[in-house]
């Protein structure tokens, strides 16, 4: 399939999990807070392998050591900008209040923060596939499923401000758009001007992006839930999952 087409098809796939993650809200009365805290913890799991059992590793191949540090950090560095500009699912805080109007504001920060979150997560995608299309599929899966706890993240607000149900939908929904877009974006770019070193810097790049990501925002809220080993359960078990999905793929 065309080298641009699919690393936007994935990560259009992937992008749609924020929907799910708002149906899920959507369907049940209640998302326990044991189940956020376990599939955070899993998604954790994942994106760490991913970060540093594909990206960091291949990268290792086509970069020098100091390459790696710099563009390690740079993803990361990128990520904390974002996070310092406008917050994101750190506002899942459970806070005891009832007020609709700040309930509906927490949402709007989460959702705008999630889809400027999802630019880089859609560069990832694409990085990883236009140098290995299997190392593309294995990151999309793993940002599909960190992407479900975030669309829970979205609507859970909404819902508890009175929002309707079809608006909450909407929202996560376009909220996850953004990735594919990045991906189309990204890998038109990588395809046209990619060289060895090009590449290489993605990925660590995309590494970095990852590493903060679930340090940073899925680890620190999976535990505000108050379930610490179930957290712990689930990041093995995302781990586990991750090494299973490469063994197969390769």
């Amino acid at each position: 399939m065309d080298p641009i087409l699919q690393p936007f098809l994935l990560s259009l796939i992937a992008g749609l999990a924020t929907g799910i993650g708002g149906l899920i809200v959507l369907l049940l009365r209640k998302v326990s807070d044991r189940v956020v805290s376990f599939s955070m913890g899993f998604a954790s799991g994942v994106m760490l392998m991913v970060a540093f059992n594909n990206l960091f590793f291949e990268a290792q191949k086509l970069l020098t050591h100091v390459e790696l540090i710099a563009l390690f950090s740079f993803g990361a560095i990128i990520m904390i900008a974002l996070d310092l500009t406008i917050p994101h699912i750190e506002l899942t805080r459970r806070k005891g209040n009832g007020e609709n109007e700040k309930m509906r504001q927490t949402g709007t920060l989460i959702a705008i923060g999630i889809t400027l979150h999802n630019l880089p997560e859609g560069f990832v995608v694409a990085a990883g596939y236009i140098y290995n299309p299997s190392l593309g599929l294995i990151i999309a899966i793993a940002i599909l499923l960190h992407n479900i706890p975030e669309g829970i993240a979205t609507a859970i607000p909404f819902r508890e401000a009175g929002t309707k149900p079809s608006k909450i939908a909407i929202i996560t929904l376009l909220s996850g758009l953004a990735e594919p877009l990045a991906a189309l974006l990204g890998a038109f770019a990588l395809s046209a001007f990619g060289t060895r070193n090009v590449v290489g810097y993605s990925l660590v790049f995309a590494a970095g992006v990852m590493t903060y990501i679930t340090a940073d925002e899925l680890i620190p809220v999976a535990h505000e839930y108050g379930f610490k080993h179930t957290v712990s359960v689930g990041l093995l078990l995302g781990i586990m999952f991750a090494l299973l999905v490469d063994v197969v793929l390769s």
